[in-house]
């Protein structure tokens, strides 16, 4: 496969701009009409790099309960002098994706950056997320390794009919099993896990069940709420919510408007856009509540003595969301675990891949050797 070059988009406004279009795909392939109210200057111009972007943007009173976030990210350059004429080329990882099929049927969009001669790093996100939400790590990470991620099943194939999805496994083995397929159709016989919130319980069963192909590990902020241990308000709330959505899909409808506008009012809004996807309508949001609600419902104690890797922790106590208590607890069960409690960072900021994040992750992987040579593996 053709490697992928990731460059900043950069200062120039018609470059942010573009991205900033791009950045609404997923709002509009949820089915979310994108609106805007805004009346600068450009707003015509970001009309015509959306067209060509394939999205209708289209000019509309705040008369969705999205708009508003689509305006944040617009608004920016509603008044930027260099649009005219913007291209609609788009660099980065989201060019690169590709459709996997897994032994289960299920079709899942991939994403991959960097050389594929370099050391490998599957990039376990958040459960139900758009993969541009981890677009700084990647971004950051294809400039020395090959590194892929994937959506969740279930939520991002526009094919996956409401009777096909019923037919899913939504387990957390299934998620593991969807991570190690991925590496399968890459070629990789090895990698470091990188598990960002749930990403980091699937990441967790992924070593447990597959050890000599996974040379190490990095748990981010990791939402553990299914294994006995300290929980914040926010996941005891969310799991009891979305355990009564994945009953019916009646229910489902009837919860999903309260809890997106208590999703929206915990994320900064240059991420809201994203954070609201499995919200966009109420199918979704049944499918989400099924998924995620695995990753947060397991409990894990099972699977840790049989994950003898190198593992880097990483938590805040700054972190309301998922509790740093967890992190502490798996930290501590792990045979060959290191703890990193930072200072400071909630539970969004780590998708941010800020400059001390990634020293952290990189001094772990030189530490850890985890960069072997293809092939090598890990101890069993």
């Amino acid at each position: 496969m053709t490697a992928v070059d990731i460059r900043p988009a950069g200062a120039a406004s018609a470059a942010a701009a573009v991205s900033a279009v791009a950045s609404l795909r997923p709002l509009a392939e949820a089915g979310y009409p994108l609106r805007t109210s805004l009346a600068g200057p450009s707003v015509e111009a970001l009309r015509t790099i959306a067209a060509s972007l394939g999205l209708d943007l289209s000019l509309a009173g705040q008369a969705g309960r999205f708009d508003p976030i689509v305006d944040a990210v617009l608004r920016p350059y509603a008044h930027a002098t260099e649009l005219a004429g913007a291209g609609a080329a788009v660099d980065g990882f989201l060019a690169s994706r590709t459709e996997v099929r897994t032994t289960d049927g299920v079709t899942l969009r991939t994403y991959a950056a960097g050389d594929p001669g370099r050391p490998a790093i599957i990039l376990a996100s958040a459960c139900g997320m758009p993969a541009q939400l981890c677009e700084p790590w990647m971004r950051h990470l294809a400039g020395t390794h090959y590194v892929i991620t994937w959506e969740t099943r279930g939520l991002f194939d526009p094919r996956c009919s409401d009777a096909g999805f019923d037919t899913l496994a939504c387990d957390l083995s299934a998620q593991a099993d969807d991570l190690l397929a991925v590496m399968d159709h890459y070629g990789l016989p090895d990698a470091h896990l990188m598990g960002l919130c749930g990403g980091a319980v699937i990441a967790l069963q992924a070593a447990e069940r597959a050890p000599r192909r996974v040379s190490s590990l990095s748990l981010w902020h990791g939402d553990f709420s299914g294994t006995p241990g300290p929980t914040t308000t926010h996941q005891d709330n969310l799991k009891a919510l979305m355990a009564m959505a994945a009953t019916s899909r009646d229910d489902a409808a009837a919860i999903n408007g309260a809890l997106a506008q208590t999703a929206l009012a915990a994320v900064p809004a240059d991420v809201a856009h994203l954070v609201v996807y499995p919200y966009v309508t109420a199918e979704l949001f049944y499918r989400y509540c099924l998924v995620t609600g695995a990753t947060m419902t397991t409990d894990i104690t099972a699977l840790i003595p049989g994950v003898r890797q190198p593992v880097l922790v990483i938590t805040s106590d700054d972190d309301h969301t998922a509790h740093p208590g967890g992190s502490h607890r798996i930290a501590d069960a792990l045979p060959a675990a290191t703890l990193r409690v930072e200072p400071h960072g909630d539970h969004i900021s780590v998708f941010g891949a800020g400059p001390r994040l990634r020293q952290i992750l990189a001094d772990f992987l030189a530490d850890s050797r985890a960069d072997i040579a293809p092939g090598t593996g890990s101890a069993a």
